[in-house]
């Protein structure tokens, strides 16, 4: 079976640090300071595919604009994009993750809550 290993990006190790968030896509540095971007377009498409594979009735309007699972693993929060990559960012805190959240929102995106960590305003 062929699975795919997300990219991990540890925000607050190294030079790792989300540089802004807009309506196309979410730039960031990496550990290596190497500037990255998660296209949320993409994000957004494939989430509609993976619905669309398992539904019979088809994707809803909510699929459309999901582009990430949040989650907390080891009491450090995480956000797994739905881009080709998998990009997760794992945070050290539930304050740097409440700021994403909050960022994708404004911008129109929402987030799967896998546990319901994060408040939902």
């Amino acid at each position: 079976m062929n699975q795919i290993v997300p990219e991990i990006v540890r925000i607050g190790a190294g030079n790792a640090r989300i540089k802004c968030v807009t309506p196309q896509r979410v730039e960031y540095f990496d550990e290596a300071g190497q500037e990255c971007f998660v296209d949320l377009d993409e994000c957004a498409r494939n989430r509609v595919k993976y619905v669309e594979s398992w539904r019979e009735d088809g994707a809803r309007n909510g699929d459309f604009c999901l582009v990430a699972e949040c989650s907390v693993q080891d009491d450090s929060p995480c956000f797994e994009f739905m881009n080709d990559r998998h990009t997760r960012f794992e945070f050290g805190s539930l304050g740097g993750a409440q700021t994403l959240k909050s960022l994708l929102t404004k911008t129109r995106w929402r987030v799967l809550f896998a546990h319901r960590l994060i408040p939902t305003e």
